[in-house]
């Protein structure tokens, strides 16, 4: 699976941000608590403490002006 974090201002529709995530499905079901393979289909409004624990995991910093959304798609 490709993990896409997308970042939307507010009022808008389009994301004016978008970060392709270097993590492994698995260790990002444990950050985002999903309990089966079906719940990495669906794309998610991240909260303070996901971006957090995302950030840590991947070593990066995400723009925090942004409404974000982690999406997920097929390789």
């Amino acid at each position: 699976m490709k993990h896409t974090i997308m970042g939307v201002r507010d009022g808008k529709d389009f994301a004016s941000y978008e970060q392709t995530l270097t993590i492994l499905s698995t260790e990002l079901s444990v950050l985002m608590d999903w309990e089966c393979e079906e719940d990495y289909v669906y794309d998610y409004q991240l909260t303070k403490t996901q971006i957090s624990a995302i950030e840590q995991a991947c070593s990066i910093s995400l723009p925090g002006d942004l409404t974000l959304f982690l999406t997920s798609s097929e390789i």
